[in-house]
């Protein structure tokens, strides 16, 4: 991605902050997102040469910085919610202009620039130090106190850094000391009391090492110095370090040697003067040691201190003519390498050969499933080979015993009753030198035992080294594997794209419509990570433009009208898209006023279709007259959408890349558009099931939840109990019907799974369960159309074909549902009435999926129904949207929100008071516990806990609230 990608990312970000900026709080946390972006995008384009952009950029950000010092929990005017949106506008206009190589300047954009600019300072006035200060406060968060240390502690830092280079040693060491001093007296005024040991750590160090360290010690201190302020000035205190482990590490006589010649004139006068002392320490040393021997005596062994003198002196001279000569630089005649980023290249290629490259990498994978099915059947015959080869180990060693029972005299008998020796036995020797316990004596039978034996162990050997080779082969695949998954996610990134980059300009679309129109309307964007073909990105975005247009005119009515209804003032229009097998599904929802089925009745009656036709129309037929070309129910031309004319042109552009749609509708609650794309994917990752000695392909991505049978089945019922609903369960082996005998599949292996379970698929209203008997697991798989002119049953998507070369039925288990509840009129979907939601349901919060799956078995056990969150964000988001639960159970430590934020988010809530919450965590601290309670706790458990006491402790509480 090269910077102009980026630089549109960040517009994106920045816009989707300010879009309803006005009409709701200005959340710091989110303007500091729009900050960041427009800081990147300033110092991106600068580095680029995109001077112009990089100056947009910049006026942007100060007047989000103005935002952010002055509005922010506040209201902003709309005004200037539209001006700033402009001023992204101009960016992503430069941006576009130098994407297609056109040079901007600054002259050609002030028509358009300076008016937004003249009016964002006449709304909000000019940045000036002093907002910069106090934004730099509140984005830090820092005291008063802390702001003291601050000022104080980076003059004491940046003085002492200087001073490193430039003292000798003696006087770095007092430099150190006195540093410490001054940034404990400005710790001790801050109340920082790490940073107070920490100084006295580091005094401490300093006494006890050898001068010749003070340079390394005064390094690592200078490290944690800055590290230490670092964390002031980010308010993360608790993170203070309090002690240096300093630890002297000795360094070889070469790297010795190389530091002797770096030694400047005051090196080798503080090594003279050290010399000097050692010398006069040996002296008195060696006085003690010798005090037997005369003055005379010791003066004639000492060296005089004149020729001392001259010795020193010599070393020294010397020395500094070692000096001059290493310090002379060395010139390095190779040329220097000029290290500079390339820009990043692009190709252009055709969708046909991005088709080709994903049929290619379809066959591969084929190919690569077909190696690993060869692969585990060897791995069996190896297994086998191995059994077989104990066997006959066990007949060799019976075959030993006979070989040593019968190697024995006894033969000497045979073969004086037979009247001739073996020809392999001397008689000469076997009559006159050895008797029969001397010497064995072998037959004909003990020479083939012994072929027997050999070949055996031979046969071992061989087996050895096919485990061996085998296991070479398994490491290989491993690597081809991950090298295919690398390779598959490569091809997939190039051939597909996220359906957030469809929609990501609807958001916008509706601000600027509800603003024209004077209609407040929330558009909601789920599954925004669906992955759509790159070609129908284009495709698809007049399509959904005009059905979101269509939902927002005819569709979503006026605020006075709405409220006359009981509805609420604001209207809703909600995109969602998802993969369902070799489909994707997008639906466009509003909560309008629905399609009035009346006014389509009256116009196919003004163009000449009989009363008698149109009542022989179901619902969906009639609804689906709106795609009729030139077909309108509009009694008013509108600016927005005109006569409403151009539903056929949706469903025309959709036909041409094989897509489809639907629509359903209710009078008064609203209306659903239903689009159908292909999934252009040659690969799948599909689950393998059988039923009635049938073998079926499920995509994974359809099924929602695997569950055993047998625990959620009704009794003398067709339906099951799943999360508060009783939804219809299809059996695949009654749906399953053959004109001829079928001939079942054998698989390899075992199943995964081998008892009735029921499979959860769909979505929305269109939920079901599917029975099958025995789940074989799931793997990725290639998809092979089916080539037919017959029409296929209904929820058969394709083909698929498994490593050994056998094929299977892809299914869509949503339409089959579908098909056999029409066909059976069996109950569709209903919500029980006696699963309440909020019944005993507990809240279980915590970042390890495996500490909330233990926790859900614990409690479910127990009789509690449970709902999870991965973060203390998503619980208190969960808690504040409806979620009823009776209690919540805990962690402190986790990403986005701990569980101390979870406490004064709940807690300081009138509606939570009495809601018991249980901190469950490792910190088993007086500390951790303290601060827990003081913020609204009701229990505290320490990991590990104990099971009856916490269920104990639920029951207690729950009733107690």
């Amino acid at each position: 991605m090269n910077f102009l990608d980026e630089a549109e990312e960040c517009f994106d970000n920045i816009e989707s902050v300010l879009l309803h900026i006005s009409s709701t709080i200005a959340e710091p946390e989110k303007i500091d997102l729009a900050l960041r972006a427009a800081h990147s995008v300033k110092g991106g384009a600068g580095m680029m040469g995109f001077l112009i952009l990089s100056e947009v950029a910049h006026g942007l950000e100060d007047f989000l910085k103005i935002l952010r010092v002055h509005y922010h929990s506040t209201n902003i005017d709309v005004s200037i919610e539209t001006l700033l949106l402009q001023g992204v506008d101009q960016m992503r206009h430069i941006t576009n202009l130098h994407r297609h190589g056109v040079s901007v300047k600054k002259e050609d954009l002030s028509q358009n620039l300076e008016p937004i600019f003249n009016q964002l300072q006449k709304y909000l006035g000019v940045l000036t130090s002093e907002d910069e200060d106090i934004l730099f406060a509140q984005d830090e968060q820092i005291d008063s106190s802390a702001l003291m240390f601050e000022e104080g502690a980076q003059a004491i830092i940046d003085n002492f850094a200087l001073q490193i280079e430039q003292l000798s040693a003696d006087e770095l060491l007092w430099a150190l000391q006195s540093s410490c001093e001054q940034l404990s007296f400005c710790a001790q005024l801050a109340e920082l009391n790490p940073v107070v040991e920490l100084c006295q750590s580091i005094q401490e160090q300093a006494q006890m090492i050898d001068i010749g360290e003070i340079n390394t010690l005064s390094q690592e201190s200078l490290k944690l110095w800055r590290r230490s302020l670092a964390l002031v000035m980010r308010g993360s205190l608790d993170k203070l370090p309090s002690r240096l482990d300093f630890t002297f590490i000795p360094q070889d006589e070469n790297s010795l040697a190389e530091n002797l010649l770096n030694w400047d004139e005051d090196d080798l006068s503080f090594l003279s003067d050290a010399l000097d002392s050692t010398i006069s320490e040996e002296i008195l040393f060696e006085d003690e040691l010798l005090t037997d021997n005369t003055q005379e005596e010791i003066d004639e062994q000492l060296i005089p201190e004149e020729e001392l003198a001259l010795l020193e002196n010599t070393l020294s001279q010397a020395l500094s003519e070692t000096l001059e000569e290493v310090s002379t630089p060395i010139i390095n005649q190779r040329k220097p390498v000029t290290s500079s980023t390339p820009l990043r290249q692009t190709v252009r290629i055709s969708t046909e050969q991005v088709e080709q490259l994903n049929n290619f990498f379809g066959k591969l994978i084929l190919e690569r499933n077909r190696v690993n099915s060869h692969l585990e059947q060897l791995k069996n015959f190896v297994e086998l080979m191995n059994q077989r080869v104990n066997k006959l180990e066990e007949s060799n060693r019976l075959l030993r015993d006979w070989y040593d029972h019968t190697s024995v005299a006894d033969i000497v008998s045979v073969v004086n009753a037979v009247g001739m020796p073996s020809k392999n036995v001397p008689s000469g020797l076997l009559n006159e030198q050895f008797d029969a316990l001397e010497m064995d004596r072998y037959t004909e039978v003990h020479l083939i035992s012994q072929g027997q034996i050999e070949t055996v162990v031979q046969l071992q050997e061989v087996g050895t080294d096919i485990n061996l080779e085998l296991q070479e082969v398994n490491r290989g695949m491993e690597e081809l594997n991950q090298t295919m998954r690398s390779l598959q996610k490569n091809v997939t990134q190039i051939q597909m794209r996220p359906f957030r980059d469809l929609v990501k300009g609807f958001p916008r679309l509706i601000r600027d419509l509800s603003l024209q129109f004077h209609k407040q309307v929330h558009l909601t964007i789920e599954g925004e990570n669906t992955l759509l073909d790159r070609t129908l990105i284009e495709s698809l975005n007049a399509p959904m433009v005009h059905l979101i247009r269509n939902a927002f005119d005819h569709g979503i009515e006026s605020p006075q009208s709405r409220q006359e209804q009981g509805k609420s003032s604001i209207g809703n229009i909600k995109l969602n898209a998802v993969n369902r097998g070799t489909k994707t599904i997008i639906t466009i929802e509003d909560d309008g006023a629905g399609i009035n089925l009346d006014k389509i009745t009256q116009r196919l009656q003004e163009i000449g279709i009989s009363i008698e036709e149109i009542q022989k129309m179901s619902q969906t037929q009639l609804v689906n007259q709106i795609f009729d070309a030139g077909f309108s129910t509009a009694d008013r031309v509108t600016e927005l959408s005109g006569r409403g004319i151009g539903m056929d042109v949706v469903r025309t552009n959709l036909l041409e890349i094989e897509g489809d749609i639907q629509v359903t509708s209710e009078m008064g609650k609203g209306t659903t558009f239903t689009l159908t794309v292909p999934f252009n994917s040659s690969i799948l990752r599909v689950m393998i099931v059988e039923s009635a000695g049938v073998f079926l392909a499920i995509p994974i991505n359809s099924v929602r939840e695997i569950l055993n049978l047998s625990q959620v089945i009704q009794k003398n019922s067709r339906q099951i109990t799943w999360q508060n609903y009783i939804i219809p369960l299809i059996s695949l082996k009654e749906t399953l019907t053959f004109n001829r005998p079928y001939q079942s599949k054998q698989m390899s292996g075992n199943p995964i799974i081998n008892q009735p379970v029921a499979m959860i698929v769909g979505d929305g209203n269109k939920i079901g369960a599917l029975e099958v008997e025995r789940y074989w697991g799931d793997q990725e798989v290639t998809i092979r159309p089916i080539e037919t002119y017959l029409p296929l049953p209904e929820g058969v998507i394709s083909s698929m074909i498994l490593g050994d070369g056998g094929v299977l039925l892809l299914i869509d288990p949503v339409s089959w549902i579908q098909t056999s509840l029409t066909e059976n009129q069996i109950p569709s979907i209903t919500q029980t009435s006696f699963l309440s939601p909020d019944t005993n349901t507990i809240l279980i919060t915590d970042d390890s999926i495996n500490i909330r799956r233990y926790l859900a078995s614990t409690l479910e056990k127990a009789g509690y129904q449970v709902e999870e969150a991965k973060d203390g964000k998503e619980a208190v988001d969960k808690l504040l949207s409806g979620l009823s639960v009776k209690a919540v159970i805990c962690d402190i430590e986790m990403p986005n929100l701990d569980g101390y934020g979870v406490l004064e988010e709940v807690k300081g809530r009138s509606e939570f008071q009495s809601l018991p919450i249980i901190m469950l965590t490792s910190r088993s601290s007086e500390k951790h516990r303290q601060i827990a309670f003081n913020l609204g706790a009701d229990a505290y458990f320490s990991k590990p806990y104990n099971e009856r006491e916490l269920l104990e402790t639920i029951e207690n509480l729950i009733r107690l609230c």
